[in-house]
């Protein structure tokens, strides 16, 4: 693995949110009695003011596991959408190992929020269809979380996708919805780590970075339809100015890009 790390932002911010790797041991997740080295990517939080602020989390996980969407399962036989097998989409894989893509974190404004996978001659702010490199990545990954964590799945797994505008008051975020949010007290620093292996199974040069848009004021709750435009349309609901001791925090912060070729 060959790593850089690129300054994305040179001004003086209250809050700074920075992206670091390490490599640590493991098993070879199709030899349980193999140890390896795989390789993490650390988020970390730092509130460098003198105010206790709190904000959306840029991105969510499942036990360490970065979410990811995925398009489409039309490369599958109708069998396994009734019985899918993860383990056999996990080993068959593409290879991405000469493709050059980007990693974008915090773009999202829903209740999960994941990472999105895109070639780097895509233009972001266009409508793109979901690349198929998301959905191997999101395959690895449920495969992971159903093999290692299997204990949880005993408890049903939410199906929520947006909040809805009654989560949004300040007693449910600090408490109920806690673990979506980040609250720093002037000073403090919070981490969080993510297990990046599926990016390394599939190779390639990933350039991760944080969607500098990311530290809103408002989330994306339950979409109503609109008549007049024949569609679903998310709403944009603002959070509170206060939770608790922590003030909002939304708006420009430093950061750093990652860059990594498996």
């Amino acid at each position: 693995m060959l790593l850089s790390a690129i300054n994305a932002s040179l001004s003086s911010q209250n809050i700074s949110i920075e992206l670091s790797t390490k490599w640590v041991k493991g098993f070879d997740i199709f030899q349980k009695d193999s140890t390896i080295c795989y390789p993490e990517l650390i988020i970390t939080y730092r509130n460098n003011s003198d105010t206790n602020y709190y904000f959306q989390k840029i991105s969510n996980s499942r036990c360490g596991l970065p979410m990811l969407p995925c398009g489409t399962l039309l490369q599958y036989p109708i069998d396994e959408y009734l019985n899918p097998n993860y383990l056999k989409r996990t080993k068959t894989h593409g290879n991405y190992a000469n493709e050059y893509y980007n990693v974008i974190i915090g773009r999202d404004m829903s209740f999960n929020k994941g990472w999105i996978c895109m070639n780097d001659t895509t233009n972001i702010e266009l409508e793109e269809e979901i690349e198929m490199i998301n959905c191997d990545l999101a395959d690895i990954y449920e495969y992971l979380y159903r093999e290692n964590v299997s204990e949880l799945l005993n408890n049903s797994e939410s199906a929520k996708f947006y909040f809805s505008i009654s989560d949004l008051t300040p007693a449910k975020i600090l408490n109920e919805f806690r673990e979506k949010f980040v609250f720093l007290m002037s000073g403090e620093t919070y981490i969080n780590t993510y297990n990046i292996c599926g990016f390394q199974l599939v190779k390639g040069n990933f350039t991760f970075y944080i969607d500098p848009s990311s530290l809103k004021n408002y989330v994306n709750t339950t979409p109503v339809w609109d008549k007049n435009q024949l569609k679903y349309i998310e709403v944009k609901t603002a959070l509170p100015k206060e939770v608790g001791e922590y003030k909002l925090y939304s708006g420009k912060f430093n950061s750093n890009k990652i860059s990594i070729i498996f």
